[in-house]
């Protein structure tokens, strides 16, 4: 038969549509976005990709073209998959998928000639654009697809925002300050969000009058809860904090409903960071959050965060970035959650290979010089992620020795550790050092504070145990040397004007100079009953530890502090209040008992008198009534905000409360 006369066989026609048409199965106009994508809100996610099928043939036809000498052997052609810059497995939409998922199985029969008419059917039925004869077909199939849209509709799903939410927020001369408050401050170490993206977005809402979609609504209300922790007009402060913790539960039960495929963005991943430094920072389950961490990883695996761009499907050098960002951001918040929780951090370095991200300012990965006085816009100066990537791996490690729940290390594999972690914290402080020198700016000092607490806060918690033990055995007084120094180390926070105020209202890290620097400060200052006590030794002590003893008063200011700024539980100003008193008494050779019973009355009237005043405030301040009625439809549950706070471990098995003995007696 000649040729020309036989039937043509048809070719499966690659897909066009944007990934959300094709995922809700109608019609796309290719523009970008699309009116589908637009009309359900989703406009955002619209994205077009380049069809498997269409990569395949192109590698056909490249392979086709390859000389004899080219191709490769049958040896090495089954193991290429492994050694080729592919991930084995399917990248669809936001997801990547491993071998055990069916649509890997899928893509291996698809090609098959034996399939090839239910290919040419499933074209012509599901795929078609114009008119042919499957019509009628194609046309019962589109009811059926609108009939399950319709039973989908009356499942549970994810509600939309308040409609009036914008209207709880402050003013746009104050949105502008905390939005470059937060850029400023808090994207130094945590690369979350893309400056320039947000700021287009942001500009097009206060002066376009564009509506706020939904994940950036939410990406905009986390950033003025977090820089308003920092801000130095205390007004604005007060303004934000009274919303703060409705915007968090907005946002935690806009993530926490029925999760919906369309949602694995890295729109919905910047949500979850921002989410959980913001319940850290405001103390809201704060000490809950490495569980949310453990979410957020599996969320970002699913999405091939772990997985580096160089071995998915082409994408933009911005995007390459970005998610390259995320994931350091993700990995870090694990790290620091585990070790705060007392938990395994849940991943090695063997389960994901993306490399670190950059240290390229945001106008730069915009591929837009602009000048810094534009208004408006700034280049990241400082960014330390890079530099807190350089030691992940360690930090890692040390805090599955750290928080092991079965046996203890030998000391020496403490030491040794300890060394390592003492050499990256210094080298990480050069860097620092030479970035402060280069850069100006109130930026480079809270990075700086923040860089530093979330590296040093490791070799702390490592010598911690043995620290105390050298009280009583001189064989751990390295760790004794190591302990004290990092605590006094934190008390240099408090110096930062701007990074005490988040040591204010913080939880998690950011309470960690009175549930770990101070107990060494006090230990170090309160001496061993058989030491010398005569006025001579006690001058002597005096003149030694006089530098302590000011960074001890300096932290129970600082508790005093914090129970002005939110802090309910008693526990901690009271406790610090007696360890102070008696470190004076026997200091000036004192009675200690009596100098601990009037600390205890005086702390308690003062803890006392600002709980009621704090009462007294919140039944007169003014209430948002769009949040009120979030409030009242009972969304926020108020005791999330205190399982932060319970501060066990000062009840009486943790801590050796003696020298309270028979205070009964003086009470």
């Amino acid at each position: 038969m000649d040729r020309l006369s036989q039937p043509t066989r048809k070719r499966r026609r690659p897909a066009y549509s944007c990934t959300e048409c094709r995922r809700r199965k109608v019609r796309c106009d290719r523009n970008q976005p699309c009116n589908q994508c637009t009309g359900h809100d989703v406009a955002f996610a619209c994205t077009y990709e380049e069809h498997p099928r269409s990569l395949a043939v192109g590698q056909q036809k490249r392979q086709i073209q390859r000389t004899p000498e080219e191709l490769p052997s049958p040896d090495t052609s089954l193991h290429s998959s492994a050694t080729s810059n592919q991930i084995r497995g399917t990248v669809s939409k936001t997801r990547v998928f491993g071998r055990g998922h069916w649509m890997n199985t899928v893509a291996r029969v698809e090609e098959l000639t034996s399939l090839q008419p239910i290919g040419e059917f499933y074209d012509a039925i599901f795929q078609a654009t114009n008119h042919g004869p499957q019509d009628k077909i194609a046309e019962k199939v589109n009811q059926c697809k609108q009939l399950s849209r319709d039973v989908k509709n009356k499942r549970p799903s994810r509600g939309c925002l308040p409609a009036d939410l914008p209207r709880s927020f402050p003013g746009h001369q104050v949105m502008g300050e905390l939005i470059e408050l937060y850029f400023a401050t808090f994207e130094s170490c945590y690369r979350i969000l893309n400056r320039p993206s947000f700021q287009k977005e942001y500009e097009g809402y206060i002066h376009d009058s564009e509506p706020l979609k939904s994940p950036f609504m939410l990406q905009l209300l986390l950033v003025m809860v977090l820089a308003s922790t920092i801000h130095g007009d205390a007004n604005i402060r007060s303004q934000i904090m009274t919303k703060s913790s409705t915007w968090i539960h907005i946002a935690q039960s806009w993530l926490s409903a029925p999760l919906e495929k369309d949602r694995l963005t890295l729109e919905g991943i910047q949500i979850n960071c921002l989410l959980l430094l913001a319940r850290q920072v405001t103390r809201i389950g704060a000490d809950l959050v490495w569980i949310s961490a453990g979410s957020l990883i599996r969320m970002a695996m699913q999405m091939g965060l772990h997985q580096d761009p160089d071995y998915l499907e082409e994408m933009s050098k911005q995007q390459e970035e970005i998610r390259r960002r995320l994931w350091y951001t993700i990995l870090e918040m694990n790290v620091q959650t585990a070790l705060d929780s007392g938990m395994l951090p849940m991943i090695t370095d063997t389960d994901y290979n993306t490399h670190p991200p950059s240290n390229v300012s945001d106008n730069d990965l915009e591929g837009t010089m602009r000048e810094q006085s534009q208004e408006g816009v700034h280049s990241n100066h400082v960014s330390f992620q890079s530099l807190l990537a350089d030691s992940l791996s360690l930090r890692l490690r040390a805090t599955r020795v750290i928080n092991s729940l079965q046996d203890e290390p030998p000391y020496d594999q403490v030491l040794a550790l300890g060394n390592e972690l003492a050499s990256a914290c210094s080298n990480a402080t050069i860097a620092i050092e030479q970035a402060s020198t280069t850069d100006c700016g109130r930026s480079v000092g809270f990075a700086s504070s923040f860089c530093n607490h979330l590296l040093r806060r490791f070799p702390l918690c490592l010598h911690y145990q043995y620290a105390v033990k050298a009280k009583k055995s001189p064989f751990y007084s390295y760790s004794q040397k190591v302990c004290l120094e990092a605590a006094q180390d934190l008390v240099l926070f408090l110096e930062d004007d701007q990074y005490y105020r988040l040591l204010l209202t913080g939880g998690g890290m950011f309470r960690d100079i009175i549930t770990r620097g101070a107990l060494l400060l006090f230990l170090e200052l309160n001496p061993e009953p058989q030491e010398d006590n005569s006025s001579f030794a006690r001058r002597r002590r005096r003149a030694r530890q006089e530098p302590l003893l000011q960074d001890a008063r300096r932290v129970v200011q600082y508790a005093k502090d914090r129970m002005r700024h939110g802090e309910t539980n008693v526990k901690v100003y009271v406790c610090l209040s007696m360890m102070m008193a008696q470190a004076e008494s026997h200091l000036d050779g004192l009675p200690p008992k009596e100098a601990i019973s009037k600390a205890l009355h005086d702390s308690l009237d003062i803890c006392h008198r600002l709980l009621e005043q704090r009462v007294a405030d919140a039944c007169t301040s003014p209430t948002d009534p769009v949040l009120e009625s979030w409030a009242s439809s009972g969304m926020v549950i108020p005791a999330l905000a205190d399982l932060d706070a319970d501060f066990d471990f000062l009840d009486g098995e943790n801590l050796d409360m003696g020298f309270l003995e028979n205070l009964s007696n003086t009470w």
